[in-house]
């Protein structure tokens, strides 16, 4: 348990460089746009997801993804 305590202050380098190596293995395997939709549906799905557990509707997740860019 000590060991994951000297890694804490490093957690966000090492996970996004992760993430970050896996993209770049996934652009160099499959191509661009097959990484681009691998990424992209996960995405849709999540926020999919979030809206069905917090019982929110398409028309007020529009209103507020409308809201965001209007700023």
């Amino acid at each position: 348990m000590k060991k994951l305590k000297t890694f804490a202050p490093y957690r966000n380098q090492i996970l996004f460089t992760s993430l970050f190596i896996v993209a770049a293995i996934l652009l160099m395997t499959i191509g661009f746009w097959k990484t681009v939709l691998l990424i992209l549906f996960p995405c849709i799905g999540y926020f999919i997801g979030t809206m069905q557990d917090e019982k929110r509707s398409i028309s007020s997740i529009l209103a507020s993804i409308q809201a965001f860019f209007e700023r």
